[in-house]
């Protein structure tokens, strides 16, 4: 065992894990339940460090009292082990649903091997099962041990789970690769289980959390800050991969009429909420897989990646319908309503072109409603 590289090892994740929150902090706009969790693992993987640091320096230490502080400290890593992987499911959650209400569901159901651990623990600082501390002082690691890590596999496990159930249920890209956290920690974790006297593991999760906040830099250049939908940045990006790739795309473009007349009457405040329930309406009105960008100001462009004639019309007809019914609920002392323009991207035309098209489409029909109000 090599205590100055474990020292040395443990030290670098503490130094990533500060400038991890420094940075972190600088850019969070909100104080989000998700932002609170990435904190928690943040500072669990600390702990996990500083934990690891002193466990080994102790290990083979004969004192008064050595006994007991070596069994806590190796009880507080397993804990710190078991609690970031099980925070991690919660995180995942969370980033791909943003439902409290469903995380809370999904936690229910998953804390039952974190709840066992814990028992586990607390059961093993009477019967040391799980690992022991010999009349030497040295740190003796169990057959049952080795459960933590099954423990710590599994929720890794079900993380991915759940982003192949978000994509096949969506279809929806999102800027979180799970595999950028996931595979330090393997890699880290599997050479400290195999190789004990090795110090990886923690300084791997280190890694990986920075590996998922550069995740959210990108996040947070695409998406819109107030409608939670994508902005023009990704509707750059996706125009310009389906141009390289020659894919076709159905578009509609929709432009809110009279919405001046809502920041005016009923000020700013309200106009953007108006423009979070438009955002809301949009995304309950069409199919999961349909990428709903916003545009400009009020103006909003659906994406249909390989989408027909005939659906882009249905699609027309689900928004037309899901807006009197929004209309028709009286939730707001205002009614809001959609020009509408389409356009079929083929693959092989400009994305210009595609834009234009549906921009054209869209001010015929607001120039036809403009002239039904003045004849009236």
């Amino acid at each position: 065992m090599n205590i100055q590289s474990i020292i040395l090892s443990n030290s670098i994740g503490c130094i990533i894990l500060i400038v991890l929150m420094i940075s972190s902090h600088l850019v969070r706009q909100r104080r989000l339940l998700s932002d609170r969790l990435f904190t928690l693992m943040a500072a669990l993987t600390a702990s996990g460090c500083i934990l690891e640091m002193v466990s080994f320096i102790v290990d083979g230490k004969t004192f008064n009292g050595s006994h007991e502080i070596a069994m806590s400290l190796n009880t507080l890593l397993y804990l710190d082990n078991i609690s970031a992987s099980f925070l991690w499911c919660l995180y995942v959650d969370l980033r791909f649903y943003s439902s409290r209400q469903h995380t809370a569901d999904i936690a229910a159901k998953l804390c039952i091997p974190y709840f066992i651990g814990v028992a586990g623990l607390l059961a093993n600082l009477k019967g040391e099962f799980l690992f022991s501390i010999g009349s030497d002082g040295f740190y003796q690691r169990q057959i049952a041990g080795y459960a933590y890590y099954i423990i710590m596999g599994f929720y890794l496990t079900v993380s991915v789970l759940m982003r192949l159930r978000y994509k096949n249920a969506t279809g929806r890209p999102k800027f979180f690769p799970i595999w950028m956290f996931i595979l330090p920690i393997i890699i880290g974790t599997t050479a400290q289980m195999i190789f004990y006297g090795i110090s990886l593991a923690w300084c791997s999760v280190a890694i990986g959390l920075v590996g998922i906040h550069m995740s959210l830099q990108n996040e947070l250049a695409y998406i819109d800050p107030l409608t939670k939908l994508y902005n023009r940045n990704y509707l750059n990006h996706i125009m310009s991969q389906m141009m390289y790739s020659h894919s076709s795309m159905c578009g509609i473009m929709l432009d809110m009429d009279h919405f001046k007349y809502i920041n005016d009457t009923f000020g700013h405040t309200e106009g953007d909420n108006a423009l979070v329930e438009t955002a809301r309406l949009l995304i309950g009105a069409v199919s999961e897989k349909v990428i709903v960008i916003r545009f400009a100001g009020d103006e909003f462009i659906l994406l249909f990646p390989g989408g027909s004639r005939s659906e882009l019309d249905s699609a027309v007809k689900s928004l037309r319908t899901a807006v009197n019914e929004f209309n028709n609920s009286n939730k707001k002392p205002y009614a809001i309503s959609f020009s509408i323009g389409t356009s079929i991207f083929d693959g092989n035309s400009d994305a210009d072109s595609f834009l234009n098209e549906m921009d054209e489409n869209m001010y015929e029909e607001k120039k036809i409603k403009h002239q039904k109000a003045a004849a009236v």
